[in-house]
């Protein structure tokens, strides 16, 4: 119902999404908002998931990097039960820390998790020159830019939850800096809402950028083609799993299954072990999976002995936003 623009529940229930967003507006409007008084950019959204939050962050962050630029990253670390600060040659728990945090490490990115932002700035502002904060915008925090980021899929029905996928009303827009959309957005109806209250509008695109292939010993990099014309079972624990499916099927991938799980929950051997079964009967090749659940299920890897591919994704972004962003 949430990603469907035409229900005949839709109209209807847009006044109690607008009474739903008035009462969150109130709480942007008169809840104290927490500055960070540091070298910092945050990167969030007003939709749920599938938003480009994560890939745009890591991009960002790679892209510093290269200028010599010492990178630290800010997360809520939802989804995992530990936190601190990770470092990307810790020894980890998969299973412990959060999909994405985890994800932020294997890049080579110290992290520091904390459900507390401002605490989690504090904790690693001496030890690093710039701080990108994944998922910020709704816990109220103030880096020094804010960014707020949409995929096409991400705005759905443009009602506020629970009866869509935003967090916020569109209004809240007016508190960002900086509006990133994904290229398939423009001269679209959505960009024109949302231009409505966006102060500044650049664009970025995604696009495979690597497969990591992990054989049950060791793990590589390698060419995107090495999948191509292959049958896959898919496995994900993304917010819009459709969109998983056409990166893999935009490499030439033939998608025999696709085993979803709710997004950032753990990822189960025994579902594994299904696929296994089905690979080993030569119903599909190989198990295809995202970057993020990649890192999450190579340490069951050993215990299928089963060859996992990772599609590593990555953003294309408006130059002019990368001369306003440095």
């Amino acid at each position: 119902f949430w990603y469907k623009k035409f229900h005949p529940l839709l109209y209807p229930l847009k006044i109690l999404s607008y009474i739903i967003g008035a009462a969150i507006l109130a709480r942007r409007c008169i809840k104290k908002r927490e500055e960070i008084d540091f070298p910092s950019a945050g990167i969030g959204s007003i939709a749920l998931g599938g938003a480009g939050k994560t890939t745009l962050c890591l991009t960002l962050a790679e892209e510093m990097r290269k200028k010599g630029i010492k990178i630290g990253i800010v997360h809520s670390g939802y989804g995992g039960k530990k936190f601190g600060i990770f470092f990307p040659d810790d020894k980890v728990d998969s299973h412990q820390i959060s999909d994405e945090v985890l994800l932020y490490m294997k890049n080579g990115f110290l992290v520091s998790a904390h459900k507390n932002r401002k605490k989690a700035v504090e904790m690693i502002n001496k030890i690093v020159d710039y701080i990108l904060l994944d998922d910020f915008f709704s816990a109220l925090i103030e880096p020094k830019l804010k960014i707020v980021s949409f995929t096409k899929e991400s705005l759905g029905n443009f009602l506020v939850q629970p009866l869509g996928p935003l967090r916020e009303p569109l209004i809240s827009l007016l508190w960002a800096d900086v509006v990133l959309l994904e290229d398939k957005l423009k001269n679209s109806q959505e960009e024109k809402k949302i231009k409505k209250y966006a102060k500044k509008i650049f664009y970025f695109s995604v696009y495979p950028d690597g497969i990591l292939h992990c054989d049950g010993k060791k793990i590589i990099e390698e060419k995107k083609d090495v999948i191509k014309g292959s049958k896959a079972i898919c496995v994900s624990s993304v917010a819009i799993p459709s969109r998983f499916e056409r990166t893999a099927e935009s490499l030439g991938v033939k998608i025999y299954e696709h085993i979803k799980f709710r997004d950032h929950s753990p990822i189960t051997l025994p579902q594994l072990k299904d696929a296994l079964e089905k690979i080993r009967s030569k119903k599909a090749d190989m198990i295809l999976t995202t970057e993020k659940d990649f890192w999450k299920i190579v340490s069951l890897c050993e215990k299928i002995h089963c060859n996992i591919f990772g599609v590593k994704v990555r953003a294309k972004i408006q130059k002019d936003f990368l001369e306003f962003f440095t």
